[in-house]
């Protein structure tokens, strides 16, 4: 008998009886609930509880999901932003190189001229070689113009020759129908290109009538002068390679060698417009 009241069964059934002496207890002193209807209050009260608890954690759940699924588009719709802006940069940036490479082409020792031009690509190089004429893939769909003057990075080409729609002939002003105003820059001496057959075989053209006193040397750089309106002043043409006297000794003629490297051209401006600004 003594191992009864030592062992857990005894135990157990002290707690239910302290229990339930409890709860009567209590009962007697509010007196306004039946005892059952406490009992199962009591007994409901932790399973509603944790319905209440699981409920919600179901409902988070889903909200969670949900404001994933938003979080999810609104960040697709951020990274096509973001790879939209970057082309834009990217787009600015390529027009800003153009913009500076053209800026160079058309860079002139007088500033005071402003420029309408369109790039051409080199597509077509006539059967007398490149000192001669060559094709570009624009035309008067462009605004582009027979006279229309061509440059490059280097400096002054030639001039349209003939246009199409959609294409144009360029001439080098090594071409002998093509004359030029040309200047030394070191001297301020003014002449006219003039193309010689046996010069173009060489890649080379004359500048003519310049001062007999004037001090050209070899090396010395020539410019457009831009007398007669036909081309802006200040167009690289070239270097002096020889000095020549004319037979009737009245003026100097000097070789040039042009600046440009017609045999590795690729991309052309044409200038379609020019004005010398106001001072």
């Amino acid at each position: 008998m003594k191992y009864f009241f030592r062992g857990r069964f005894f135990t157990v059934l002290v707690l239910i009886v302290c229990f339930l002496l409890g709860f009567m207890l209590s009962v007697a002193v509010n007196g306004h609930t039946m005892p059952h209807e406490e009992l199962v209050g009591v007994l409901v009260s932790p399973i509603r509880t944790g319905f209440t608890w699981c409920k919600n954690q179901v409902t988070d759940l889903f909200s969670s999901i949900a404001q994933y699924d938003e979080l999810k588009e609104k960040n697709a719709a951020l990274r096509e932003q973001i790879n939209d802006l970057q082309q834009q940069v990217n787009d600015l940036h390529y027009h800003k190189v153009q913009n500076d490479r053209y800026k160079e082409m058309l860079s002139i020792t007088d500033p005071s001229y402003s420029f309408e031009y369109v790039s051409a690509d080199v597509v077509t190089v006539s059967s007398d070689g490149w000192s001669g004429s060559f094709g570009i893939n624009a035309g008067t769909g462009a605004g582009i113009e027979k006279g229309d003057i061509v440059v490059c990075e280097g400096g002054l080409v030639g001039k349209v020759t003939e246009v199409g729609l959609n294409w144009s002939t360029v001439s080098t002003f090594l071409d002998p129908q093509i004359s030029v105003g040309a200047m030394l820059l070191s001297t301020g001496d003014v002449g006219v290109t003039e193309g010689r057959l046996d010069l173009k075989a060489k890649g080379q053209c004359l500048v003519r009538y310049l001062n007999k006193d004037s001090a050209v040397n070899r090396g010395d750089q020539i410019y457009t002068s831009g007398l007669g309106g036909v081309y802006p002043k200040g167009l690289l043409l070239g270097t002096v390679s020889e000095v020549q006297y004319e037979d009737n000794g009245l003026s100097l003629n000097a070789v040039l060698t042009p600046a440009v490297s017609f045999e590795s051209l690729k991309e052309v401006l044409v200038i379609t417009n020019f004005s010398e600004d106001a001072q």
